[in-house]
């Protein structure tokens, strides 16, 4: 014979099938919810999502507002509460896109090009993308693509030139750079290197730049 369990007499059964349902599942059931809600009770679940993703890290207008619809809120009632959070300073487009790109540029090193795109997806406007990007001129690009291969040195100091010529210049594109910069930074950082140390033209040694 088979036995009904009523959940509400046994929440552990609830607490089992929770576990064993797949994430999507899970947000199915929750965007079910929050669909359902209305008024203040609706604004304040929609508010507590956008909250908890900026508990993890800051975010654009763009990326709250589909955060919130993500879980099953009407796009009105997103940008309502993604227009208070900006009210009151939780939620700033050009201080976020500003920090992005320093950060960024200085951890990774990724060009203007590649952030640019980046914080398209973002869903950031132009002014504001550009205006962020104005913090790193030409000069800057070129140090930070010196400094990139410069560090790539190590692990290229026995290869033949042509070949550290091309992994260094792949290594830059992917980062970005138009082939331009990358060119003329690693062709002058293989002709530094070989005038300091090679025995022939094909191989040589060198000190990774302090």
């Amino acid at each position: 014979m088979v036995r009904y369990l009523d959940p509400e007499d046994h929440p552990e059964l609830g607490e089992e099938r929770h576990r064993r349902s797949s994430p999507g599942e899970r947000l199915a059931r929750a965007r079910e919810r929050n669909a359902a809600l209305t008024g203040a009770e609706a604004i304040e679940a929609a508010r507590e999502v956008a909250l908890r993703k900026l508990d993890v890290r800051a975010c654009s207008r763009a990326e709250l507002t589909a955060a919130i619809e993500t879980r099953g809120f009407s796009p009105q009632l997103a940008l309502g509460v993604v227009d208070r959070l900006e009210a009151v300073g939780l939620v700033d487009d050009q201080a976020y896109a500003d920090a992005f790109v320093r950060s960024r540029f200085s951890a990774t090193g990724v060009s203007r090009r590649a952030l640019r795109e980046i914080l398209r997806r973002k869903g950031l406007d132009s002014d504001t993308i550009e205006c962020a990007l104005s913090q790193i001129d030409r000069d800057d690009e070129a140090e930070r693509a010196r400094q990139l291969v410069a560090r790539k040195a190590r692990s290229l100091a026995a290869v033949p030139r042509d070949t550290a010529y091309r992994r260094l210049c792949s290594m830059l594109a992917r980062k970005g750079y138009s082939s331009s910069v990358a060119s003329n930074v690693v062709r002058d950082a293989l002709d530094e290197w070989h005038a300091g140390g090679a025995e022939d033209e094909d191989r040589w040694s060198w000190e990774v730049p302090v």
